[in-house]
């Protein structure tokens, strides 16, 4: 947030050298162009009226071949202007009768004496070593006896329109310097008021509910301020009254054996009891860290991976629709697996759906208890196939009382009932039979 606010205060300062900067610039290049177009207008004025000047005063002395007097007058003009290049006369033949070169006369330069011939001043341009030339020739008496040439550099105009810029350059950033420290001042009062609502609210994402920001003034910023403030006094009952609610929640639900959370719309955890905690070993915390599905309930109960999309449990704020199961399983944070008996409830607000409550309970013992009663039935259950009954009619001999099988063969008796039963016989004589077989024995005892 702070940074924000320094980039509105930096923002506002580039905005305003920015337009100053483009406001100046703008100036400085129409000025110009239309300085360097005055003084180029007013060069070539200047420039006809030498050449017509010249052409005049240089007919008497062609006619009357004083072409010495002409050729003192042109040196003399030409050093009286500094802006003059060149001074050169023409006869009609086009041999030059008089000029201001010192070194001799441009070969270069008679190309010129047909350049309109009869006509009144042609102006030609032409670059050379010294800059652009303009060449201004104007006719003697309509162009029947030559012409005169005056050559006038630019250089003199470009100048003077390079100080004016470069004197205009020096205000700009005169201008820039001092608009810039009015920015920065002007920029700083703006944006105090925004630092301060700024730091206001970032107290109040650190969990300061009771940050609040000054109000200086009536205008956007001012009730900008006054609605922060007004929200964050609504915010702090708000949390209050939760804070309440979940205490109360906490002291019911903290009595349940079973574990129950609240999921909200974006799947985090906004409630989580003792119990749940317990089960589990997660704190809501570290649930909501790496979201509680990826945690606690990436598998099913035979090991295959279930996804975020398939959980029937996550889906109910989706849905709308309850769900119940007892074949649930879920992961502790030791990485343990625990079956659970589940129950997830949509909560509607307004008609619509804004969280989910879940609750459940550990059912390892259950599912113990029930697999081993299972395991006592089955083992019930194999003892009753291999039991062996004797059933029907079984012919006995009435004399040795041996027993006909099936087979129709004679087998002593414990022998047929050891092959039809799980019975085992272990064999001793009675005392009826001890005397009959050991008569001896017994006939000397009373």
């Amino acid at each position: 947030m702070k940074w924000r606010a320094q980039r509105i205060q930096t923002k506002f300062l580039l905005g305003t050298l920015g337009i100053v900067m483009v406001l100046g610039l703008s100036m400085m290049l129409f000025v110009k162009i239309v300085l360097y177009k005055k003084l180029h207008a007013n060069l070539e004025k200047r420039g006809v009226f030498i050449a017509n000047k010249i052409a005049a005063d240089s007919v008497s002395p062609v006619l009357t071949d004083r072409l010495f007097e002409l050729q003192m007058a042109v040196m003399d003009l030409k050093h009286a202007e500094d802006d003059i290049e060149y001074i050169f006369v023409m006869n009609a033949k086009g041999e030059v009768v008089a000029h201001s070169f010192e070194d001799g006369f441009p070969e270069d330069l008679h190309t010129m004496n047909d350049m309109g011939a009869g006509q009144p001043v042609v102006i030609r341009r032409f670059e050379t070593e010294r800059g652009t030339i303009l060449d201004f020739s104007a006719p003697l008496l309509k162009g029947g006896i030559g012409r005169a040439h005056v050559g006038l550099s630019e250089t003199p105009i470009r100048q003077s329109v390079n100080d004016t810029v470069m004197l205009l350059l020096a205000t700009i950033a005169l201008v820039l310097a001092i608009g810039g420290g009015m920015a920065v001042a002007l920029a700083a009062t703006i944006t105090k008021p925004v630092h301060l609502l700024a730091s206001a609210v970032q107290a109040m994402e650190r969990g300061d509910l009771s940050a609040r920001t000054p109000v200086g003034s009536n205008d956007e910023v001012g009730q900008l301020a006054s609605a922060f403030n007004r929200m964050a006094g609504v915010r702090m009952q708000a949390e209050e009254a939760l804070r309440a609610s979940e205490k109360k929640m906490l002291d019911i639900t903290s009595q349940l054996a079973e574990g129950l959370y609240v999921l909200d719309a974006d799947g985090r955890i906004t409630f989580m009891n003792p119990g749940a905690e317990r089960l589990l070993g997660w704190t809501r915390d570290e649930l909501n860290e790496k979201g509680a599905h990826a945690l606690v309930h990436y598998r099913k109960p035979d090991g295959a991976p279930l996804s975020l999309e398939a959980c029937a449990m996550h889906n109910v704020i989706r849905t709308g629709k309850s769900f119940a199961a007892s074949d649930e399983v879920f992961v502790r944070k030791d990485g343990t697996v625990f079956p659970i008996d589940v129950v997830s409830s949509p909560i509607i607000e307004d008609g619509k759906i804004v969280a989910s409550v879940t609750a459940f309970r550990d059912i390892s013992e259950q599912k113990k208890l029930e697999h081993e009663r299972e395991q006592l039935i089955n083992a019930y259950q194999d003892a009753l196939d291999n039991v062996k009954t004797l059933k029907g009619l079984i012919p006995i001999c009435a004399s040795c009382k041996k027993i006909r099988d099936d087979s129709g063969y004679w087998a002593q008796i414990e022998v047929y009932i050891r092959d039809h039963s799980d019975a085992e016989f272990s064999h001793g004589i009675c005392p009826e039979c001890a005397q009959k077989l050991y008569s001896d024995f017994y006939k000397d005892k009373p």
